[in-house]
């Protein structure tokens, strides 16, 4: 079987690797990924189990008209055979069962249930993580009937991938990259994020559109910038509690269609507990003291951010 993956060197194969797979990355992966993992492979072998049960039943049948119907079995396990051009109508032979079609349908299954399970392995690491692994291909041509992959093998290719580190290590450094293409300076800004005792104060953040104010007078975040509530509640999370699973859903009672820009709105983490929103797009995160705020602004590496001019 071959997968390819975004890394340098291109193609990798990973046959060889299944077949000789060595447990080096497990302990960088946790219990619940673990238990997530062998219960899809455990499920995984049910399913080929029965796939291989009818591909012997079938391939067996097919024995009888080797001669016949020239038969070849392709690495995959498909079958190839040759069909009379005008079939003999003298009896009814050519109404038979033919178990051809079967097998080939059957191969065909194999495949696309190894290549479901690589897609669930990996997509579970990037969902998990917020990673972003590319799912390798499994090649449909060379994968062997009765193969079956360990779950290891793939996530040794991801962790390879991501350079050797542990998931929450490149979790937590995209997330903070994110976090900074978002609140950075903008080439002539005279702002930045700025530490204000038990407030951490991010300007530019959201822009409400224009439309719906002078018509309604509502703030209503425009189109354009809803994912970055998120995307700073996402890293307003990790910076002050140490999660990874922060969201706008932790801003209790809001609504980007009217925003209410004369209070607080009350935060669900432990550490940040209220965000404020201004008319200029601005976003103020309160804390429950200075340390807290201290602590978030420097474990998103808030520091690093410069202006233009400095």
């Amino acid at each position: 079987m071959h997968t390819t993956t975004a890394q340098a060197g291109g193609r990798t194969d990973l046959l060889s690797g299944i077949l000789g797979v060595e447990i080096r990355n497990e302990e960088k992966i946790t219990a619940q990924d673990r238990l997530y993992c062998e219960k899809q492979q455990e499920q995984l072998y049910k399913s080929l189990e029965q796939i291989d049960r009818w591909y012997g039943i079938f391939t067996t049948e097919a024995e009888n008209y080797r001669e016949r119907h020239c038969i070849r079995y392709k690495e995959n396990g498909e079958i190839s055979y040759s069909e009379k051009l005008y079939p003999d109508d003298s009896g009814y032979s050519h109404h038979e069962f033919r178990p051809f079609r079967s097998i080939n349908m059957l191969a065909s299954a194999n495949h696309s249930a190894n290549q479901n399970f690589a897609s669930r392995i990996i997509g579970y690491f990037n969902r998990t993580y917020n990673v972003s692994v590319p799912i390798p291909e499994v090649d449909g041509d060379t994968l062997k009937m009765g193969f079956r992959p360990h779950y290891m093998t793939y996530v040794d290719a991801v962790i390879e991938h991501l350079g050797g580190r542990s998931f929450r290590k490149t979790a937590e450094e995209e997330l903070i990259k994110r976090f900074h293409q978002l609140v950075k300076p903008h080439r002539w800004s005279k702002v930045k994020p700025e530490l204000k005792g038990d407030k951490i104060s991010f300007p530019n953040i959201v822009v409400f559109d224009s439309f719906y104010y002078d018509y309604n007078r509502t703030n209503h975040v425009h189109y354009n910038y809803h994912g970055n509530i998120s995307t700073l509640c996402e890293g307003i999370a990790f910076g002050s509690d140490d999660v990874l699973c922060g969201d706008k859903g932790m801003v209790m009672r809001l609504n980007q269609d009217n925003v209410d820009i004369s209070g607080w709105y009350d935060l669900m983490t432990t550490n940040a507990t209220g965000m404020k929103f201004f008319r200029n797009g601005r976003i103020d995160v309160r804390f429950k003291d200075r340390e807290a705020a201290s602590l978030c602004f420097n474990r998103l590496r808030l520091d690093e951010l410069r202006l233009q001019e400095e």
